[in-house]
């Protein structure tokens, strides 16, 4: 089974030159713990719950005025949406990564793909049936 039936699309993102209140904001909207930072349609760090209180509120800086760029991580750990499943979840293991951001080759964000969706896609994987066309044009094995 591969990645691109487990993902999660459209997730909330956020921007380099966005304030880290807006961030923390969007970020508690979507109770998400992990904001993909996206700059040009293209995947360019992640900004976490941890980063925001550990390495902003923690360390003094003003969520009103600071940017997500000051704490973002650049560079994340991704995988790509033609990983199989048990891969990432490796991947993830030795990260120790609950999160992880999906990429096309060219950089650009498809979605998140998260431990509990690796687990849930190791039980569903098993009855799930027939794998959809697009997860086979992915593959390259469909015309």
């Amino acid at each position: 089974m591969t990645l691109i039936q487990t993902i999660q699309r459209r997730p909330p993102v956020t921007t380099p030159d966005t304030t880290l209140r807006s961030a923390a904001k969007e970020m508690a909207s979507h109770r998400s713990t992990l904001l993909p930072v996206v700059a040009r349609g293209k995947l360019v760090g992640t900004l976490s719950a941890l980063d925001i209180t550990a390495r902003s509120v923690g360390g003094g800086l003003d969520p009103d005025r600071r940017t997500v760029r000051a704490v973002m991580r650049p560079d994340p750990p991704t995988c790509r949406p033609e990983d199989a499943v048990s891969a990432v979840r490796e991947q993830m293991r030795a990260l120790r990564q609950s999160v992880l951001p999906v990429i096309e080759a060219n950089g650009e964000l498809i979605g998140l793909v998260d431990l509990f969706d690796i687990e849930a896609a190791g039980d569903a994987g098993r009855v799930a049936g027939p794998e959809p066309e697009m997860v086979k044009r992915v593959r390259g094995e469909a015309h």
